[in-house]
């Protein structure tokens, strides 16, 4: 067995370039460094990562506990926005319907108006017409009255005196 102890250590001393006294060394103060470590610092190693995970684990929950109220928030706000759009889309829809009929109602009133206007400026030139019918009737009064006059000074007879009346009134009508 030496042969073969021997054989490994030049092999892992050509190899590596250490020896085996000293690999061995290593492992064991690396078995003892474990073995203490394992023995009075394991528990409290386990027990701080234990309640790291378990701080970890509560701020995920709240986390995702957020972020499920976050979309449930998304979701309402969502929903109250459509409902503000559909809302104010029927104000819209409503104030231009309600533009519409005072549209009509006025364009209504104006031709109302315009039609009373009309109606009195006719009564008023029909008044004006019968004014001044009058006014040519009492002229034409008195001019048959100075053609009356006329006719006694210069002493006409009755056949002419009627022609001349015929005339005047064919004249007037007209």
């Amino acid at each position: 067995m030496d042969k073969v102890a021997i054989a490994i250590s030049e092999f892992i001393n050509g190899a590596i370039g250490l020896r085996l006294e000293e690999m061995l060394i290593q492992i064991a103060a690396t078995l003892l460094l474990f073995l203490v470590v394992r023995f009075f610092f394991w528990n409290h190693i386990t027990d701080y990562l234990q309640k790291r995970k378990d701080v970890m684990s509560a701020e995920y929950e709240e986390a995702q506990k957020a972020n499920e109220a976050a979309q449930e928030f998304k979701t309402g706000a969502e929903a109250e926005l459509n409902e503000v759009r559909l809302s104010a889309r029927g104000i819209i829809d409503e104030a231009k319907d309600r533009g519409e009929k005072e549209r009509t109602t006025i364009v209504t009133k104006a031709k109302g108006e315009a039609r009373k206007v009309m109606d009195n400026a006719k009564k008023e030139l029909d008044s004006e017409i019968e004014k001044a019918r009058q006014g040519i009737n009492d002229e034409i009064v008195s001019v048959a009255t100075l053609m009356a006059e006329k006719i006694i000074k210069k002493e006409i007879d009755a056949d002419k005196h009627k022609e001349l009346l015929r005339e005047v009134t064919n004249e007037v009508a007209s």
